[in-house]
Order: structure tokens, then C-alpha cells, then sequence
């Protein structure tokens, strides 16, 4: 038989570092040596490989997609998808592929629009990791990634012959995390980090939407003294400023920082850091929450359906949609000691559930179930 040959299309990757991006990125290379399977990755900007292509668009970061967005009355991420659309229908046509696997779902809508037009019959697998709700009729085939929308999916009237779940999977490196104090001090001068003082770490797009980063602030501002130093890493837009003008406000300049960095440099920032919290009150998945296990650290999150599944037993859950409720989980988990033990086990979970050598075959299964599947199976409009 030959391979079954996919695109997997993400318009950021090489652009930006989101959960999405991280995740089409990371699940090319820990599927990509799968036999039966001939993937390629179609991305927004790097180096273009034999299996990795670079689709033409503009990018989202700049003034000309925010510019176009503003004409258009969309944001400018939408200006980058669509502005992928004509060089992914080059590459679909000189490539054939017989599944796109995608979570830009305004691309996707344009592929299964023009599908006829485009004259290569392949399937539309989009991955559901934003999430959007059902009932999916513009793709073929749905990729879902937590337990808690795959079942809100099937109460909606969606087959479960044309859905899946599939967690992300995710990286995890060998061995255990290194945590010992002198190692954490070392990292935090690189960093430029306080060496004497706790350090609250918190990774996604540094606005009051969606992450709720002004609860984060407010929540550690009403810490007694002293007070940790909290550190946001993540996308920044004309959104940030607002939080970080209340940072200087409640915290005071030189008690925290907000940066964006790159993916691989987010790692770092782990290292240094005695806790993480996310105070989003829902999550597609939230990959986040799988890196600061893998760092050994304890992890605050909302007690939703989606947190509860991504950490198992080693988060702590709490209703974050009350005040003084993360406060409260803050200060017991850095008064609770993360020994070396606790880190690996921490670590060995994340492995145990989502490392690839574990989720790979179940990716494989439902790539063949979305090729073979025969619900409605005739090409569309």
C-alpha cells in the first residue's frame, strides 16, 4: 500500500509560538517517521525542506495584515489565513494530498468551498483545538483533543463516525527535571530574574481576554508581603499594555515582567519558576499546563472538565472565576517543597499520558478513519 500522504496545515508556524502552532509543529516531527504515514508540513515562514514547505501570506505580526483587518472587519490572523489560501492550492495541487489536516479553520472553510475547483479529491481533518462548537458542517472530519468536547460534539448530533478524540501530544524529555536550588539560581541570572524571591510564572497571550491576566495580577497583588515575582510570557498586541500598565500599578515596577519570547526559550523560564498558574476560565487543551509538569512544577488551574483531563492527579483546581481563590492556591503551592521525587513523578505522568511514543498510534488510526470514511464522502461545495 502506498503511505497515506498529508498536509498538515498551520498558516503560524515558523510565525508565532500559540498552543496550535506549538503543537502542529511538535506533532510533524514526533509523527513524521511513522510508517504508512507521508506527512508535510505546511507552515507560514522558516526554512523550506522537502517535507517542510513555505506557504506565501501575510503575516499576522504585521501592519499590513492589521491593516487589512481593519478594511475587512477582521482581526489580522484572519488576513493570514486567507492570504495562505492561493499557495496551499498550488501545493495541494502539485502535491495531491489525500488528507489536510488543519485548525486554521478560516482556511479550511475556503478549501472546502473552492474543494471542486481545486481538482484533487482530498479530505479536510480539522483539528478542534481553539475549540469551536458543533455541528462542523465545512470539514469532513473532526480531530478533537479533549474528552469534554468530543461528548458535547456527540450530545449535539455530530456522528461519531466523523469525529475522534485524540489528545495533543507533546514532547517530554528523558529522565528527570533537574530542580535542585542551585541549578534555579544559576537559570535566574541568566534570566535576569530575582535570585532571592519566589517566582509565579504564567504562559499565554498577555491580555484580559480568554487568559484572564489581569485576575492573575490582582490575584498576586493581594499576597501579603512579600510577594512573589511574577513572570507572563506569551503573544503580546495593543491588548498587553493594559496589563501592563496594571502591574505597575498593583505590583509596582521591578516585581514582575512580561515579555514574549520564543518556544524554545519558554523552557528556560520553567526552570527558574517555583509555580505556574493559568487563570483562563476554559481551554481548547492547554499545552501549558503539560510543559510546567514536565518542568516539575506545581500547576493552578480552573477546575473545568478540559484542566481536570490535561492534568489528571498532579494539578491543583480551584474556581477561578472567585476572587482570592487563586491567591489563596498560590501561597500554599509555594509553601508546599517540590522535591526531586515529586518533580519526576510530575514529569513521568505527562509521559505516561501524552508523550508521543504513547499517542502516535492513535494519530495513525485516525488518519486511516478519516480517509476511509464514507460519511458524506462525495466531494462538496
Amino acid at each position: 500500500m502506498q503511505p497515506l500522504k498529508i498536509f498538515f496545515s498551520c498558516s503560524g508556524a515558523g510565525i508565532i509560538d500559540r498552543g496550535i502552532e506549538t503543537f502542529f509543529r511538535e506533532a510533524f516531527d514526533g509523527l513524521r517517521d511513522m510508517e504508512g504515514l507521508d506527512i508535510t508540513l505546511c507552515k507560514g515562514a522558516g526554512e523550506e525542506k522537502p517535507d517542510e514547505h513555505v506557504l506565501w501570506n501575510v503575516p499576522r505580526t504585521g501592519r499590513v495584515a492589521r491593516f487589512l483587518g481593519v478594511c475587512i472587519r477582521r482581526n489580522s490572523y484572519v488576513v493570514e489565513q486567507l492570504s495562505t489560501f492561493p499557495s496551499i492550492v498550488w501545493a495541494i495541487r502539485k502535491h495531491q494530498p489525500d488528507i489536510v489536516f488543519y485548525s486554521d479553520s478560516n482556511l479550511g472553510f475556503q478549501l472546502f468551498r473552492w474543494r471542486r475547483q481545486i481538482g484533487v479529491p482530498f479530505r479536510l481533518l480539522f483539528s478542534n483545538g481553539g475549540p469551536v462548537g458543533p455541528p462542523f458542517p465545512r470539514t469532513d472530519y473532526v480531530h478533537q483533543v479533549a474528552p469534554y468536547y468530543y461528548e458535547q460534539a456527540i450530545a449535539a448530533g455530530v456522528s461519531p463516525e466523523r469525529q475522534r478524540m485524540v489528545p495533543y501530544g507533546i514532547s517530554v524529555p528523558n529522565g528527570a527535571p533537574e530542580v535542585s536550588e542551585a541549578i534555579k539560581q544559576e537559570v535566574r541570572e541568566q534570566l535576569g530574574l530575582p535570585v532571592d524571591r519566589e517566582i509565579v510564572l504564567s504562559v499565554g497571550w498577555i491580555a484580559a481576554e480568554q487568559k484572564r491576566m489581569d485576575y492573575l495580577v490582582n490575584e498576586v497583588a493581594a499576597l501579603p508581603q512579600p510577594r512573589p515575582y511574577l513572570v507572563l510570557l506569551g503573544s503580546m498586541d495593543e491588548q498587553s499594555e493594559a496589563i501592563i500598565e496594571l502591574a505597575r500599578a498593583k505590583l509596582g515596577e521591578g516585581n514582575f515582567m512580561a515579555r514574549s519570547v520564543s518556544h524554545e526559550h519558554v523552557a528556560t523560564y520553567y526552570r527558574a519558576a517555583d509555580a505556574f498558574a493559568l487563570a483562563s476560565l476554559r481551554e481548547g487543551f492547554g499545552r501549558v499546563f503539560l510543559e510546567a509538569l514536565i518542568h516539575g512544577l506545581p500547576v493552578i488551574a480552573h477546575n473545568h472538565p478540559v484542566m481536570r483531563f490535561v492534568l489528571g492527579d498532579e494539578g491543583v483546581l480551584v474556581d477561578l472565576s472567585q476572587p482570592r481563590a487563586l491567591a489563596t492556591k498560590i501561597r500554599a503551592s509555594l509553601d508546599e517543597v517540590t522535591t526531586s521525587d515529586i518533580a519526576a513523578r510530575r514529569r513521568e505522568s505527562v509521559r505516561k499520558r501524552f508523550g508521543w511514543s504513547v499517542i502516535a498510534p492513535q494519530y495513525r488510526e485516525m488518519f486511516y478513519d478519516c480517509a476511509r470514511s464514507s460519511a458524506d464522502s462525495d466531494i462538496q461545495q
